[in-house]
């Protein structure tokens, strides 16, 4: 959470607004300029936003309601904004699945694992042919420079428990080695819904991009997602 808000804060194109909820703390989190003390009220100052990022929140006291998540739905499909969902090992966003935003997810999740797998072995992405194609995973100026960037950085030790990737999803990058009668588990997916863009990244560990190279990807990647997500509204 703190390397991808400052690596947005950062971002002189990008104007950044936090809400942090703490379930150990009376109120919602803060510190300097970019938090917000709390969920925009109604769709007039929600729809500011041109891209949401949704992480291991869920509906339940002290973090988001069935309304607010009806808001962002609406927020996607009918003002072309952006929604990335970041699931973490707490499970929270499975409570998302019986909202509005159950519609936008682009996976199907596996309800019986809900904290995720974890490993002391590191894992990998692997781009698809997709995915080799896409902006959102440029992270050099050639191809066969992009696949050698991917096959090298550092892996993550924990990925969301998706059982598939659903129709009309793209699946950008999956886990190099675990693989279910699916085929290999999606864990970077994109898919279109109404006139905006959802994201799911399946791993909290792409803060690990950084080691060695300091902001080199991490920075680029985020970017990137953003302003894909922002362009056609922009527009």
């Amino acid at each position: 959470y703190r390397y991808l808000r400052n690596a947005l804060s950062r971002d002189p194109g990008v104007e950044v607004s936090c809400l942090l909820f703490h379930p150990g703390l009376s109120k919602v989190g803060g510190g300097n300029k970019d938090y917000i003390k709390r969920f925009p009220a109604g769709l007039d100052e929600l729809s500011k936003f041109d891209v949401v990022f949704l992480g291991d929140v869920g509906v339940e006291d002290g973090q988001l309601t069935a309304e607010q998540c009806r808001l962002l739905k609406g927020l996607v499909e009918h003002q072309a904004s952006g929604l990335v969902f970041m699931p973490g090992w707490q499970g929270r966003q499975f409570s998302l699945l019986d909202t509005a935003l159950g519609d936008l997810f682009p996976v199907l999740m596996d309800e019986s694992q809900p904290g995720g797998w974890g490993s002391r072995t590191p894992g990998h992405f692997e781009l698809t042919e997709v995915g080799r194609r896409s902006l959102l995973t440029n992270l050099a100026d050639t191809q066969d420079n992009n696949l050698e960037v991917w096959e090298d950085l550092p892996g993550f030790q924990w990925y969301a428990p998706v059982v598939r990737a659903k129709g009309g999803s793209e699946v950008l990058a999956a886990h190099k080695d675990a693989a279910n009668k699916h085929g290999r588990l999606p864990l970077l997916v994109t898919r279109t819904f109404g006139a905006g863009k959802v994201l799911f990244m399946g791993t909290d560990g792409a803060w690990r991009w950084r080691k060695g190279v300091e902001d080199k990807y991490h920075y680029r990647f985020w970017g990137q997602v953003v302003r894909w997500m922002a362009y056609q509204r922009n527009m």
